[in-house]
């Protein structure tokens, strides 16, 4: 079968990458059908495109199939991914589970009660907020301020609470945890893992395309389409040219003329 090698934006990391993979495909006498860059920065868009189209036909007689803009959106854990990466569930607001958090704007939350108020009510509203387990002002205030924000002339309440605390060591309080599961609506989760922990895992985590979160693929199709070269793709697929890798053998203008 025929590769198809994606390899992250970025000139030279991304061609030394590459060099490295291609090595491999020649010592098992695998074809390379083109190259996809993923996660271009836009302002390096155009420079990255003419670059590597150039190179990659000059140096191993390979299209350039797709080069695709950054959108940071696609990188956003949903809370889904949260389940998955710190193996919980949400104890509550378990239908917003595929409601997605822009990492840049989660919120380690140290403050008293009444300056964590002010920032539900004046940062954005979908932001995932972190405390420790013996916070239970601030877990009972989340709860509080999301009942209020059911009024009919109220910003919908989007936000989620991340609540830490490491096993064996601190637990949620029964009083609290009762509250928490009779709450509908607001998204809880409940991790075993210090606050830095559990903020440095989701720094680190790549959230992957899952076929339930609807939003993120229907985004991901829309966003991806128009950046790759689907018909040379296929052309290069189904052609019986066993040297189209080799340039020294035949270019890549020659090839295209003679399909």
């Amino acid at each position: 079968a025929d590769m198809v090698l994606v390899a992250n934006g970025g000139l030279g990391s991304a061609f030394d990458e590459l060099e490295l993979n291609r090595v491999l495909c020649q010592m098992y006498n695998v074809r390379i059908a083109g190259v996809i860059i993923n996660k271009v920065l836009p302002d390096k868009y155009e420079q990255t495109k003419n670059y590597m189209t150039k190179a990659l036909k000059q140096t191993w007689g390979v299209p350039l199939l797709g080069c695709i803009p950054d959108r940071p959106f696609l990188g956003c854990p949903a809370l889904f991914d949260l389940e998955r990466l710190f193996r919980s569930e949400l104890v509550c607001g378990q239908k917003h589970r595929f409601r997605h958090y822009n990492v840049n704007d989660m919120n380690l939350v140290t403050t008293s009660l009444t300056r964590f108020l002010e920032n539900l009510r004046e940062k954005p509203s979908r932001t995932l907020y972190v405390c420790h387990v013996t916070r239970d002002d601030l877990i009972l205030g989340f709860m509080a301020e999301y009942q209020r924000t059911r009024g009919p002339d109220e910003k919908p309440f989007e936000a989620a609470l991340l609540i830490c605390g490491r096993r064996g060591k601190y637990q949620i309080s029964d009083e609290v945890k009762d509250m928490i599961n009779g709450l509908e609506g607001a998204p809880i989760m409940v991790v075993d893992f210090s606050t830095h922990q559990a903020m440095q895992r989701i720094h680190d985590f790549t959230p992957k395309l899952n076929i339930d979160d609807r939003s993120r693929v229907s985004k991901a199709v829309e966003h991806y389409e128009p950046y790759i070269d689907f018909d040379e793709l296929l052309r290069r697929t189904t052609s019986g040219d066993s040297s189209f890798n080799d340039p020294s053998s035949i270019s890549y203008e020659e090839l295209r003329q003679r399909n």
